[in-house]
């Protein structure tokens, strides 16, 4: 949901010393607007807020819709919730000195394991080997199971006792249960790394390192545009 690979073509015009990055704070505009997220509230000429991060957990997003419920200024019953589900595999811890970005939100206090697996990370060595012990210690395909459903469970509970509009999905092509009888669920069987995937022309809808383009945030909004209106007639 974040909108990586997503890049102004202005932002050379900012003289960055180093490689153009989305995370540059010039770019945020531009990457927000261009994203499915933006590209939905666009639609319903609706603010958004993107609480997306690069590399993050089906944790993370937990701790950062309960920090979204402390700070949102409007009511809470009246904005719509979107959840995109990640992969189970991956996992985060709280750090509440990290500072991942210029400019970063004061919710994003996560160390992630999806950049632990690369050579591209600024974690000390003992995050990064916590990491790994737990990981050697615990990580099983179950373990990855309970992830996920503890996830759907908890943003279906959300939704279901506390009259909340959610709409959750799943952005990963991943082997996860069946979720068929969660309410709050739109095409349980269809990831949105599968909708792109399976479409005729996908390999323009896609950046270089894989994530969607400007191109393919268009069709995965699209997508969830038609999912929302067929729940908001539903409802």
């Amino acid at each position: 949901m974040w909108g990586d690979e997503l890049l102004d073509p202005n932002l050379h015009k900012y003289n960055y010393p180093g490689a153009l990055e989305p995370a540059l704070h010039h770019n945020t505009f531009y990457r927000e607007n261009n994203c499915f997220l933006g590209r939905i509230g666009q639609h319903y000429d609706m603010p958004t807020e993107n609480f997306g991060i690069p590399g993050g957990s089906l944790q993370s997003s937990i701790w950062t819709y309960l920090w979204w419920l402390q700070h949102e200024s409007l009511p809470v019953d009246q904005c719509l919730i979107l959840v995109a589900l990640t992969n189970p595999e991956r996992w985060s811890f709280y750090n509440p000195n990290h500072v991942a970005y210029e400019h970063d939100a004061p919710w994003n206090q996560f160390v992630h394991s999806a950049w632990m697996h690369s050579d591209y990370t600024s974690y000390s060595t003992q995050w990064t080997n916590t990491f790994k012990n737990l990981f050697v210690l615990t990580n099983c395909h179950e373990l990855e199971q309970l992830n996920f459903l503890q996830a759907v469970y908890f943003f279906e509970g959300q939704s279901a006792s506390n009259n909340r509009n959610i709409l959750q999905f799943r952005s990963a092509d991943w082997h996860v249960p069946s979720t068929k009888s969660v309410v709050s669920m739109i095409s349980p069987d269809l990831s949105l790394t599968r909708l792109i995937t399976q479409h005729p022309n996908s390999q323009q809808m896609l950046a270089p390192k894989q994530h969607p383009n400007e191109q393919g945030h268009k069709l995965i909004a699209q997508h969830l545009i038609n999912c929302i209106d067929s729940c908001i007639i539903r409802g």
